[in-house]
């Protein structure tokens, strides 16, 4: 029998309601927050990146077949040219960072010097030895939650650091994810193993066969002999929200249509019971303030997430908020609300440290290109003129993200 999760002592309901009200009497942003760049320092930015990544790809070219066999081989060592590849792409990063190229901050700097790329080493090791299986895209995917939960402990002066509970909870991603949004298992499958799920995250011990659920299980238990429920019942309750949250999303991809209210629902508690549960992984415990900021902050990037999804959700009928719109102007009322919504919930207070303050400036700009570059890549979904409002803030044009990240992909490929 399944044990009743203990969903009372983290206040979602609050925190679900303050924040879609939040996002919803958001309805545009304000210009002065932004500086205009000019066309000429645009391709001026241009030209210097390409010249950069070029001079980059050109000093990494020889060590491409050294680093493709370490990739293939799955090795949790370093290769001997590591060091060297490493420096490259600090300097390359620095010199970004220097010349102002997509910030005004020096923000990737910051992220070195606070030792992003050394914790995102030490991931890519250990994933690599405890599961060969796993693809590229898949460690990446659990990668990109580390990195959330690396900008968490920059945000409240916590050391950089990769814990076990924050190693097995990124884990879980690939492994969830690719199972439930697999096609081909049918959705029997797919309820069942997520009631046998519920009953390992309410603490009972469940016996699987099947590899992925043994896996996913053992990762389950690292989190919970971190934190034991019976001292961290908060951390306990984020897990099982965000699996309860994963369970409802599925019903954005079934054929019944959602009113844009139960979307907006679904998404804001999906993406943000996901860095409830990041927040809490890394400090076993949070204020109310504390709270609210993960809470929003996973809506933020989960809204990000559907911008950049649109045309795949509409292909594949996935209901979320952007899929849903087929105008310019929806798009529009849409996107505009979003970029407020970032900006309002990273608005500085009178209470915040200096890390606080610098975290909230990252946090705005980093997510605001992530609109720009779903924007560039897809012009046709906006009208003529936020199209140009937006590229008028960017320190290049639109397009040329999009271009940027061909050329890597290309180089990656080889």
């Amino acid at each position: 029998m399944l044990k009743e999760p203990l969903l009372h002592i983290i206040p979602i309901e609050e925190l679900m309601e303050s924040s879609i009200a939040s996002f919803q009497k958001e309805k545009t942003f304000s210009s002065d927050k932004f500086k205009k760049i000019p066309l000429w320092k645009k391709l001026l930015h241009e030209r210097q990146l390409k010249k950069q990544l070029s001079n980059l790809l050109d000093e990494l070219e020889p060590y491409v077949p050294e680093i493709r066999d370490h990739i293939e081989s799955r090795s949790e060592t370093s290769f001997p040219a590591q060091k060297e590849v490493k420096t490259l792409l600090v300097e390359f990063l620095q010199e970004m960072d220097k010349r102002k190229l997509l910030f005004d901050q020096p923000f990737l700097n910051y992220f070195i010097s606070q030792g992003y790329m050394d914790v995102a080493e030490e991931f890519l090791f250990r994933a690599r030895k405890e599961d060969t299986g796993l693809t590229d895209q898949e460690i990446f995917q659990a990668l990109r939650n580390v990195w959330i939960m690396n900008s968490l402990q920059l945000y409240w002066d916590i050391p950089l650091q990769l814990t076990t509970p924050m190693y097995a909870y990124s884990m879980l991603y690939p492994y969830t994810d690719n199972l439930l949004d697999d096609p081909d298992i049918n959705d029997r499958t797919k309820h069942e193993f997520n009631h046998r799920l519920a009953k390992v995250l309410s603490g009972e011990t469940v016996v699987s066969n099947q590899i992925t659920e043994k896996r996913i299980f053992s990762l389950v238990e690292q989190i919970k002999s971190h934190y034991p429920e019976v001292t961290h019942p908060e951390v306990s309750e984020s897990i099982q929200l965000i699996h309860k949250a994963q369970v409802e999303s599925l019903l954005q991809g079934k054929t019944e249509q959602l009113t844009e209210e139960e979307i907006l629902t679904i998404s804001f508690f999906k993406g943000g019971t996901s860095v409830l549960a990041d927040a809490y992984l890394i400090k076993g415990n949070l204020t109310e303030k504390e709270m609210d900021f993960a809470f929003q902050y996973g809506a933020i990037l989960q809204l990000l997430d559907d911008l950049q999804d649109k045309k795949e959700d509409e292909a594949s009928h996935n209901q979320t908020l952007f899929s849903i719109k087929n105008t310019q102007e929806s798009n529009d009322k849409e996107i505009r609300r979003l970029i407020s919504y970032i900006f309002s919930v990273n608005i500085e207070n009178a209470s915040d440290n200096q890390n606080t303050t610098l975290m909230k400036e990252v946090i705005s700009q980093c997510t605001l290109l992530m609109v720009m570059q779903a924007v560039g890549d897809s012009p046709e979904i906006v009208s003529r003129s936020l199209y140009k409002e937006l590229e008028s803030y960017s320190k290049v044009r639109l397009t040329f993200y999009n271009e940027l990240q061909n050329k890597m992909k290309v180089f990656l490929e080889q």
